[in-house]
């Protein structure tokens, strides 16, 4: 075991082991089934004991909260209270907002009270194990997905009789999981990854058998999320990890630039080439990336080609090149800029976090199609629904909470905070993700993270998901 924890923690810290278990194991069954259908008990039960758990461990760990480094709880804190000032005197539909109040905002309500215990908790844990259960919880959905996508394909080769449940979809059906959550949920771990294999760069001499496994296990992960977004055809999978790794890059290189061995070496080229593989793959499944730019430029001009609205009502155009629009490149364009339009004319948003756009858009542009919802940019329709204070307070307690997780590289807050903050802080640019599962998990990270920093002076034990 590594690390120490101070004289004046080890008094604070009565919560029993089995306290802690009881969280991570919440933990693992709720971040396992978040994106999975029609087992919502599952997580309703996962979400109420780990709240309730974390509850004691806020309690017990109160004065932690009173720091400096604790402010993005507070900030986080302060969003609750603004949605529901939000809810009384500011939003344009109460009965739609008083409804999904007591849904998205409820479900966040206990994510936020679960997580920030569990990270005050593993804050002063005294075991490794915690961190093996939490990353294993973490890697869940991959490995899930890996599991059904096998099974499924046993089926289709060999005629086997697979439960729907435990197949793969690639349209809407009862156990279809949609794209955007399996990136929401899926790049926290590739992030992670990357992150430990920042950490097992850190090894000074020689590597020892179980740094060489733990240098295949983090690379298995990587591949594995790269494997799940190329076989779904996911662009913003395969984008938002390239960002991811270009930034692991910058900080490999100023850490170690001065001090790289053929080892350290070989392991980024392995990861460096995963990521080229599954570039080209997805590239070559997406004739779209071609015409990007041109596609862009129609999709900017709102006005003149209005199938943006309502794609039956209205032909797709032609883009400079006399060819017809990417339909996924053309839309997200002009929902983009159509959202930035009502964002400015309405500053403190509808009020709703999963519909504000397609409600606005119905009263800018009255020709709007049923079809519409999402602007496609996760942090546009928090401004859509809670107006740019709320956004602010989201984002503000986002980025200080990464701020501060960097600042402590050497503890558990580079690998549980800094890289899954990284990941949201990307993927909520240009991801449909303002729902119920998706930004309650937001929620959840960003208190975690809260949790795990709020009291700086506790040094944790090291996780060892690579080795010291």
């Amino acid at each position: 075991m590594t690390g120490s924890i101070t004289q004046s923690a080890q008094m604070e810290s009565k919560i029993p082991s089995w306290v802690t278990w009881v969280q991570c194991m919440a933990f693992v069954v709720l971040y396992a089934v978040w994106i999975l259908p029609e087992i919502v008990g599952f997580r309703n039960t996962a979400l109420v004991v780990g709240s309730l758990f974390g509850t004691y461990s806020i309690y017990k760990y109160r004065k932690s909260l009173l720091q400096k480094a604790a402010i993005p709880i507070w900030l986080i804190i302060a969003l609750f209270i603004w949605a529901t000032f939000h809810l009384v005197f500011i939003g344009s539909n109460f009965s739609l907002q008083y409804i999904e109040y007591f849904r998205i905002w409820k479900y966040s309500a206990l994510g936020a009270v679960m997580a920030t215990g569990l990270g005050l908790s593993l804050t002063r844990a005294q075991s490794t194990h915690y961190w093996y259960a939490i990353y294993f919880g973490l890697c869940a959905p991959f490995i899930i997905y890996l599991v059904k996508y096998a099974l499924t394909w046993s089926g289709h080769a060999y005629g086997l009789d697979i439960p729907a449940a435990m197949q793969v979809y690639d349209s809407s059906r009862p156990f279809y999981v949609p794209k955007t959550d399996y990136v929401a949920f899926c790049l926290p771990a590739f992030s992670v990854a990357l992150g430990s294999l920042i950490r097992l760069s850190d090894i000074e001499g020689s590597w020892r058998l179980k740094d060489l496994l733990n240098l295949v296990a983090q690379i298995l992960i990587i591949s594995g999320t790269l494997f799940l977004f190329a076989a779904q055809n996911i662009k913003n999978g395969m984008v938002y990890a390239a960002l991811l790794f270009i930034i692991f890059g910058m900080i490999f290189c100023v850490r170690h630039l001065s001090r790289l061995t053929w080892k350290k070496i070989a392991g980024i080229l392995i990861a460096f080439a995963i990521l080229i593989l599954g570039i080209i793959v997805n590239v070559n499944k997406n004739d779209s990336w071609g015409t990007l730019v041109s596609d862009t430029k129609i999709g900017l001009q709102i006005e003149k080609y209005p199938n943006w609205k309502d794609e039956i009502k209205y032909n797709f155009p032609l883009n400079e090149n006399g060819v017809m629009v990417s339909a996924t490149n053309y839309q997200r364009a002009a929902w983009a800029y159509a959202g930035i339009k009502l964002a400015i004319e309405n500053p403190m948003g509808y009020g709703l976090v999963e519909d504000s756009f397609a409600k606005l858009a119905k009263v800018r542009w009255p020709d709007v199609g049923s079809s519409l919802s999402h602007s496609h940019s996760g942090w546009l329709d928090i401004i859509l629904a809670i107006g740019f204070p709320g956004f602010f307070l989201i984002l503000g307690a986002l980025l200080l909470a990464i701020k501060n997780s960097y600042l402590l590289r050497g503890e558990c807050g580079s690998l549980l905070a800094f890289w899954p903050l990284l990941a949201n802080l990307l993927l909520w640019c240009t991801t449909e993700v303002s729902a119920t599962v998706t930004f309650s998990a937001l929620i959840f990270w960003i208190c975690l993270a809260g949790g795990l920093i709020a009291d700086t002076s506790i040094k944790t034990v090291s996780p060892k998901l690579v080795t010291e």
